[in-house]
This record gives structure tokens, sequence and C-alpha cells, in this order.
């Protein structure tokens, strides 16, 4: 346990050293004690008057202690701009911040609603960011979440960092939440991002749904039921479980990986999409059917039911992306885009949700295990 401890330190202080060397040059080298090393940061706003009246960013720093002990500790800038928070940050801290660490960017519900134009921007034209790190929108704060206390971890970053990485088993999520991800989907016609939606529960920091938007700007958030259904008409090559129940005693656990495909089709200056998923996988538990080995129509009957199941989970997400977020979740858009033509200045949220959409499952049992029980 202290190998691996120490191991892990001896890691982080590797990749903290060669983005020192990359990020202040050989002539500007100062000890790791000297430097802020940021782990994570946030985006919050003040707002009154139904206006913005000042820009909160916090940032996680790592804390380096004696006896080979990490930690963090949270430091602010408040302003009336982004940029100018840096100048009120400094005004009270003794080091120099150094980018290029960074795990997660955790935007505030608050100012996920209000639109990140001016957050991507600042982002983007800072050389030295992370644009591989992970990005999600909480409830509440983003500060009280960067300053969260977990044990076993040196930051909250760090663990939210692997909370998203991981997340991609068993619910059917990418691996896309990333900044550059969002780069690309805010400035590309056809595309709407979607983020994790964090927050702070008994269990501590859990995912607890997505977070919609149109354009820069968050529209809504969905829960758990409705981004497994979202999730595998959006992305392709992703993994996830189905479950089959009838009762308490009576149900199976299907896991899968999920393939997609989308047809798009016009006709009298109307669209259509059909979406093919396939998923093929196997049974984690089954007190459904019995005897699934030696009978192919019990195989059948489940890979009809499962189709079915899912089937209908999608098509009530397609009507209610059509007619409650009225917002192309799916991102339809950028395949009549790419077959029919870009720059035509249409608005792809409201062609999508006018359109007809059918979607197709296919399933196909691999393995059920060493059979009943």
């Amino acid at each position: 346990m202290k190998n691996n401890k120490t191991k892990y330190i001896s890691i982080i202080l590797l990749c903290i050293i060669i983005t020192i060397f990359f990020s202040i040059g050989l002539d500007d080298q100062q000890p790791v004690e000297e430097l802020d090393i940021i782990s994570g940061l946030g985006a919050d706003l003040i707002i009154k008057n139904n206006k913005v009246a000042e820009h909160i960013v916090p940032m996680s720093i790592y804390l380096f202690e004696s006896e080979n002990k990490i930690n963090s500790t949270l430091k602010t800038g408040t302003a009336k701009t982004k940029g100018e928070t840096r100048q009120n940050r400094q005004l009270s801290n003794d080091k120099q911040n150094i980018l290029g660490l960074e795990k997660v960017f955790i935007i505030s519900e608050e100012q996920a609603h209000y639109g990140l134009q001016d957050w991507t921007d600042i982002l983007f034209r800072n050389p030295y960011l992370n644009d591989t790190a992970y990005v999600a929108v909480c409830k509440g704060e983003a500060s009280d979440i960067l300053s969260t206390n977990i044990k076993g971890y040196p930051s909250s970053s760090d663990f939210i960092g692997g909370l998203i990485k991981n997340s991609i088993f068993y619910n059917f999520f990418s691996d896309k939440y990333r900044v550059m991800n969002l780069f690309l989907s805010i400035g590309s016609e056809g595309y709407n991002p979607v983020l994790p939606y964090i927050e702070i529960t008994n269990k501590g920091i859990t995912i607890t749904g997505m977070a919609l938007f149109n354009g820069n700007k968050m529209i809504s958030k969905i829960n758990v039921g409705e981004l497994r259904a979202m999730n595998i008409m959006r992305e392709n090559n992703v993994k996830g479980m189905f479950t089959i129940q009838k009762s308490t005693c009576k149900y199976t656990n299907y896991y899968a990986t999920s393939k997609r495909k989308v047809h798009c089709t016009k006709e009298d200056n109307k669209y259509k999409f059909t979406i093919n998923i396939s998923l093929e996988g196997d049974l984690i538990t089954d007190t459904l059917y019995k005897n699934l080995q030696n009978n192919p129509k019990k195989v059948e009957e489940f890979s009809t039911k499962m189709s079915e199941d899912i089937k209908k989970e999608c098509t009530n997400f397609i009507n209610k992306m059509k007619y409650t977020y009225k917002v192309d979740c799916l991102e339809l858009g950028k395949f009549a885009a790419a077959k029919y033509g870009r720059h035509m200045e249409k608005d792809w949220n409201s062609v999508v949700c006018n359109s007809e959409i059918d979607v197709n499952v296919k399933v196909k049992l691999n393995k059920i295990g060493r059979g009943d029980y």
C-alpha cells in the first residue's frame, strides 16, 4: 500500500516537473514548493437583478507537504470579467500559477445556463491549457465541488477526473467530455454538447444526469434513466446495461456494447432520420429465463423482448427531445449537413425536431455465463 502511494506521488511529481520545464523554460525554473500547480478549475457567477455582477474562478491547488504528502487548497479570483479574476487572485497569492496538469473543469449550473462563450474563449486562447481535461456541470457552486475533501485523493479534481473517465463502462457514456471536444462541438454545424452533471449527495460527489446544451447554453438536465437512452442513440461503440424485470426476484441484466448507424434522407425539403442500433453482449444475472443455453426459442424471446424495451425507451426520449427540450441532443443535424450541404443557414435544432425519426434495435446475446443456478 505504501509502495503504491509512493509510486503515485512520484508520477505526479514527474508530470509536474515536465510541465514546469515546458511552461516556464530553463531560465525561469523554480522549486515546486514556490509554484501553484493547478489540479482543477471552476466557473461560478454572482447574479444581481438578472445580470451578471461578478465572475468567480476557483482553482484547486496542490499542496506539497512533508513526508511525501500531497493535499490541496482552493484559491479564488472574483472580478467583473473572467480575465480580471487573475488580477484579483494574484493580489493575495504569493506563488505563480502553472497550468498543464489540471484534471477537470467544473462549471456551475448558473454559469452553464448563462452560456460558455466567454469561458471557452479564455481557455482556448491559453496555450498552456490541458485540453484533454474533463468538463462537467455541477449543481450549486463549482467552488464547493472543488473544495470537497475525498479520502485517498490529493484533491477532488483527481477523484472527479477518475469518475468521468470510468463512467464509460455501465451507462453508455462516451469519453468525449473533454475541453477539446467542447471547443469542437460548440463551433461546429449540427452539433450540440452534452456534459456529465455532478452534485454532492449522501454518497459523495456523484454523476446524477447529463446537462443538455443548445450551442453554448445549457437548456436542461436529464436524469440517469434518460441519459442511457440518449447515449445509445447519440454515441457509437459504448457500453452499458439494460434490464428486463417482471418482479423483485424475476429479472435479467444484459451487459452490451452498442453500435449506432444513422441514415438521413430528404424528400420535398423534409428530412427523415433512421437510427439503427445493434447491441452485442452477455447476461450478468438471469432469474427470468430458464435453460437459455439449451433453448434457442428462449434466446429469441429474450432478444425480442429486450429489443422492444430498448426501442420503447429510445422512442420516449425522442418524443421528449422533440416536444420538451426542442434541441437536437442526438446530433442528427451533423449527418444531414454532411450529406446535403453545410453553411445553409439552417436551424438544425428546428429541422431535426420537426423531422421523422425512427429507431431500429437489434439485440444479440453472446454469452450466458456458466448457465443456470
